[in-house]
């Protein structure tokens, strides 16, 4: 007797986002690789004869990339499976579907997603490590060291080297970075201030995270600690110093001085009371798939061979 399996079909609207499914079901015998390329050439033609659905929860292109990275793609569309009456692992062949056509340039199999086979066979240009899978060790991401390789591996560089200002346009980039991950791009309050008040004790520098918020905008906008709401006296002009001396300097002309290497402790605890977060609230972590997938690195350079003339 025949197993039912299933041709799923994603409808993608014109800005990405997914409100419906469809499904047809087969009655099939053979093994999952025979009932596979038997669904694969079955996509356009049960297209036009799905039923389709409305989703209680609709996603992304970027969501659903994320999933599929994860292996958990199929929580996505469950309901559609069981409305047709399918176990959750039924065998199943899932296409993406825009303006009536299906719409993919890479196919896989569940928990096989390869980022450099996807990026193959989209015909993009380059080899790139694939950050998920260089990190992951052991079921683990490690965290530190992903931050470490992305964002201090260049900070160290600029401050051991005495190119503080820049050292420090960096590091108030990774807080940035890593409040974009954590947040998205918010403004009320902007990402950054409310990543810093969430996981960050400032007060051995004697600052605010509006302050450094403030900060961040005239360093990394015009290279000055002159940003509009400082001008406007709404905020208080604050910059840094180097050194290890734990005496305050003075508030000189209207300024005031925090420590640079006080600055990274501080963003070590808040960092590490960041981790621990994912590991309290696990629905955290697709997000940060997510997101992370777009931050770009020296450590993942695209390289290109390009032939000889």
């Amino acid at each position: 007797m025949g197993e039912s399996i299933f041709n799923i079909y994603l409808y993608f609207d014109p800005s990405g986002r997914c409100d419906y499914a469809g499904y047809v079901a087969h009655l099939y015998e053979g093994n999952d690789e025979q009932g596979i390329e038997f669904l694969r050439k079955k996509v356009k033609a049960d297209l036009q004869r799905a039923t389709k659905l409305r989703l209680s929860n609709s996603f992304t292109q970027h969501e659903y990339s994320t999933r599929c990275r994860l292996g958990s793609e199929r929580d996505l569309y469950a309901e559609v499976l069981a409305l047709a009456g399918a176990d959750y692992a039924a065998l199943a062949v899932v296409t993406p579907v825009q303006n009536g056509q299906v719409r993919y340039s890479y196919s896989s199999q569940t928990n096989s997603f390869d980022v450099e086979d996807a990026v193959e066979a989209a015909g993009e240009h380059g080899q790139m490590v694939d950050w998920l899978r260089k990190y992951t060790r052991d079921g683990c991401i490690h965290f530190s060291e992903l931050i470490h390789d992305d964002y201090f591996v260049a900070i160290k560089l600029t401050y051991n080297n005495k190119l503080y200002v820049s050292s420090m346009k960096l590091m108030l980039s990774c807080i940035d970075s890593l409040a974009y991950v954590e947040y998205g791009d918010v403004r009320e309050p902007p990402s950054f201030v409310r990543w810093l008040n969430d996981y960050a004790d400032l007060t051995p520098l004697g600052i605010t995270a509006e302050e450094l918020w403030e900060l961040r905008n005239g360093l990394l906008h015009m290279t000055n600690i002159n940003s509009s709401n400082v001008r406007k006296k709404n905020v208080r002009r604050i910059s840094f110093r180097v050194g290890h001396s734990e005496m305050a300097l003075p508030d000189t002309g209207g300024v005031f001085f925090f420590e640079f290497r006080g600055l990274i402790n501080v963003f070590a605890h808040a960092q590490a009371r960041w981790i621990e977060s994912y590991g309290v609230n696990r629905e955290k972590f697709e997000k940060f798939v997510e997101r992370y997938d777009e931050t770009v690195s020296d450590g993942r350079l695209a390289y290109v061979q390009i032939p000889q003339a």
